[in-house]
């Protein structure tokens, strides 16, 4: 496997498995404060926000997660690169690239509200428990996702058509 097609699949894994709690409804809204204070108010509040929902542990966690996964699943690449990778994945630069974002999608009042969620008894049992939901969704996303393959193979099949270089799942 070429070094460029790894990192790539590395970064996509990271991006879909990192969770970052968001809504059911994403509205796009020019929220840019109008002045330092407020800029730096925002700032500070969407950093709370990443801080309370737990954004650089479970980025952590999930990058060893990854790190664990792609040395069993290809022995080939050094223990040595992927230790380097993670050292080298830097979660500040990342939460510099959230900022914007959050601002982006929330004002500075929604990020507060979002915060006052977070601060009460459910918002706080909804951070316990949410790892836990996501970890048992992805399981469902890829079973159901290997019976998607596993069918389209299937079908191409009875059509007559060659499996050649298709890899069934595991």
């Amino acid at each position: 496997m070429q070094i460029k097609t790894f990192i790539f699949a590395v970064s996509l894994s990271f991006l879909s498995t990192v969770n970052i709690p968001v809504f059911a409804q994403v509205r796009v809204i020019p929220t840019l404060p109008t002045n330092k204070i407020e800029d730096q108010e925002k700032i500070s509040n969407i950093k709370k926000l990443l801080d309370i929902t737990g954004f650089k542990n479970i980025a952590r966690l999930e990058t060893i997660k990854l790190r664990d996964s792609f040395k069993a699943k290809y022995p080939q690449i050094p223990a040595k690169f992927l230790d380097a990778f993670l050292a080298e994945l830097k979660l500040e630069e990342i939460v510099d690239e959230l900022i914007p974002l959050y601002s982006k999608y929330f004002t500075n009042e929604e990020i507060k509200g979002i915060i006052a969620f977070y601060e009460t008894p459910l918002g706080k049992y909804y951070l316990t428990v949410s790892p836990q939901i996501s970890n048992e969704a992805e399981e469902i996303g890829r079973k159901h996702g290997i019976r998607a393959m596993q069918r389209a193979l299937q079908k191409l099949k009875l059509e007559g058509l060659k499996s050649a270089g298709y890899v069934t799942p595991n």
